[in-house]
């Protein structure tokens, strides 16, 4: 009698120690294939790197690439388990510079020199092409591109399984920017008039200008794509440290059409009118981005 009220003491054990492994293990499951986060929320901060590409190479050249940063808001909703739908909101900066006055191509007879008037700390509209506004005119060597955008991304964001605790993931879509400021640093040649208000003579040094508003100089919206590419770190259920590359194309000009633009003018030395320039230009970025998703 003994022996079998320990039989069943032993039985009710082990039978009890199976159930309770069979229970973890499918808690361990359920942990395992839980659904990721159909709604996530982060925070970003971006470093990049900006330049400008103009479509008239005989009037402008590529200068120098700026240095930018941004900050922003993440939203990613998920479609599957890999693919999701990325936008936001961030604030970015993008400095740039274009050439104006090509030492090289100045060489040359096809190269135009480009100016501007200028009366105190800003630019003179022109009305027409035969006077010359109130104030200083100057030859413009480098101009600098200063500007501050709200940008609104729309990306479709690809990611591999969990490898370890790492997700690797790209991205395309499309970027909006909402232009917020503009403004501009100059390196410009002084310029000598004749009492006919016709050019005698350009200055040799270059000088520098304070930064003057360029509002009317710029276009409200500016629209491009973007690829990327990345890696997420969880360390905590839906949290995750995220870091990414991208690329950014913009298809907008980002200065004044032609016809509009009324700060720039060439010479025309067989008329003698000052023509309106094409400056347009193609702005591009490499954008580098660390952030946090919940």
């Amino acid at each position: 009698m003994k022996k079998l009220s320990v039989l069943i003491i032993l039985f009710s054990v082990l039978f009890t120690s199976h159930v309770y492994a069979q229970d973890n293990e499918v808690s361990e499951k359920i942990v395992v294939e839980k659904d990721p986060a159909k709604l996530r929320f982060g925070l970003m901060g971006f470093s990049s790197v900006g330049w400008l590409v103009p479509e008239n190479d005989l009037l402008l050249t590529r200068g120098k690439v700026g240095l930018g940063f941004g900050w922003g808001l993440n939203t990613e909703i998920l479609i599957n388990k890999t693919t999701s739908f990325r936008t936001g909101l961030s604030l970015s900066t993008f400095n740039a510079s274009l050439n104006y006055n090509d030492s090289e191509k100045n060489k040359t007879e096809y190269f135009t020199d480009t100016y501007f008037v200028a009366n105190k700390a800003a630019f003179q509209k022109w009305e027409n092409d035969t006077v010359l506004p109130y104030g200083e005119l100057r030859k413009l060597s480098t101009r600098k591109y200063k500007l501050s955008y709200v940008n609104i991304p729309l990306i479709l964001k690809l990611k591999t399984k969990e490898i370890g605790y790492l997700t690797y993931f790209g991205e395309f879509g499309g970027l909006i920017g909402i232009k917020t400021k503009a403004k501009v640093l100059d390196e410009f040649y002084d310029v000598n008039l004749t009492p006919d208000s016709v050019i005698d003579n350009i200055g040799d040094e270059p000088k520098s200008s304070v930064d003057f508003d360029f509002e009317d100089g710029a276009q409200l919206i500016r629209a491009g794509v973007c690829l990327g590419a990345g890696a997420e770190y969880n360390f905590s259920g839906s949290t995750s440290l995220f870091f990414q590359v991208n690329w950014n194309y913009f298809m907008t000009n980002m200065l004044r059409k032609e016809e509009k633009d009324d700060y720039l003018r060439s010479f025309d030395s067989n008329t003698g009118n000052y023509e309106r320039v094409n400056s347009k230009s193609i702005p591009g970025s490499i954008t580098v981005t660390i952030g946090i998703l919940f």
